[in-house]
């Protein structure tokens, strides 16, 4: 079998590689090949710009099975695969998000809950769309995709990882800021666990023109990956929780602290599809994290990146430390003067 994967030198991509390789399966990148990656010996790269229409062309006689699509993230990409490889390839695996989903609270999201309309909300917009051109083209001609949409993803080799981002200041004893309660739920997939379900989808029976849901079974809040993580470390995290309000006000984006969600929403995933589908078996969380926090801590994770490197802090972390000193010395002040007004007020007579 003969697997294109686009995007393969990237975080999830090379963890697909390395699954398809394990499987003995022949294995093709297409990337632009800037970016220095020590491929493995045996994958083939095929050079060229997923936005160049002509090279997108090129692969239609290569004759690919399948093609895992891991960076498509506007409609126009999608559309340019679909237009080039309808009716050349057996199945085509997109890489999407939970985020395509319209969030609420309660309810599990299911794979037929509604897809975000807005093209305010960016990202997911996006995403979405790659979804809505994809379901078109199977409607039409019956192209052949499956899309898989994961939670948040950990794991090894993420240059956007949210648990390095916590990590980097538990180790250097520096205190972490916590939106809020930080008593909602994180949701994720272990990296390994995701390439597994990606490579699943290429040969599963019954899956096209459908969307799967896959994110990690277990309940951890914010404050309990926070702590679970510096137990890893072998030390203890240091956090401060400053209402959203205060933050927004002082400029941070909210949506750039890791796991960060409105208070008030308390997401639900159900990925009882993947299970039964994709046979989709989620690592334990324990184990996970473990290997996560581990990789990094081997390589020393002030030298690895984090997602603060894609969205920048609004203040370096000396200043954070500042911010949180000031604002618990503001609550105790506030806290003692309320005490002393209400317990100095005359009380009424019975």
């Amino acid at each position: 079998m003969k697997v294109l994967v686009i995007g393969g030198s990237g975080y999830i991509g090379s963890h697909t590689v390395d699954e398809l390789l394990r499987r003995k399966i022949d294995v093709f990148i297409f990337a632009r090949g800037t970016t220095p990656s020590s491929f493995p010996a045996k994958v083939t790269l095929i050079k060229g710009d997923r936005h160049s229409h002509q090279d997108i062309a090129k692969l239609r006689s290569q004759r690919f099975d399948a093609v895992i699509d891991i960076n498509a993230y506007t409609r126009d990409e999608t559309q340019t695969i679909i237009n080039a490889l309808d009716g050349f390839i057996s199945r085509f695996v997109h890489l999407s998000t939970l985020a395509v989903c319209k969030l609420k609270s309660a309810a599990p999201l299911v794979e037929s809950d509604a897809m975000v309309t807005d093209p305010n909300a960016g990202y997911a917009y996006d995403k979405a769309e790659c979804e809505r051109a994809l379901r078109w083209a199977h409607t039409k001609s019956g192209f052949p995709f499956v899309s898989i949409r994961p939670t948040a993803v950990i794991g090894p080799r993420d240059y956007l990882s949210r648990e390095n981002y916590h990590l980097k200041r538990i180790i250097n004893g520096d205190p972490i800021i916590v939106p809020d309660s930080g008593a909602t739920p994180i949701w994720a997939v272990f990296v390994k666990d995701l390439a597994n379900v990606l490579v699943n989808a290429i040969s599963a029976s019954g899956v096209e023109g459908h969307s799967y849901h896959v994110s990690q079974p277990e309940f951890i809040t914010i404050n309990d990956h926070i702590a679970n993580i510096a137990h890893i470390a072998g030390t203890q995290a240091i956090t401060a929780h400053i209402p959203s309000r205060l933050l927004e006000r002082l400029g941070f984006n909210l949506s750039h602290f890791p796991y960060a969600l409105p208070q008030e929403l308390v997401l639900m995933v159900d990925s009882s599809a993947a299970q039964k589908a994709l046979s989709y078996v989620p690592t334990p969380y324990p184990q996970a994290l473990r290997e996560t926090v581990e990789w990094f801590l081997q390589r020393g994770a002030e030298t690895e990146a984090s997602i603060e490197d894609r969205f920048p802090p609004v203040m370096p972390r000396s200043r954070e430390r500042d911010l949180i000193d000031r604002y618990r010395m503001a609550i105790r002040e506030l806290e003692d003067r309320l005490t002393d007004d209400w317990l100095n007020e005359s009380m009424p007579e019975i």
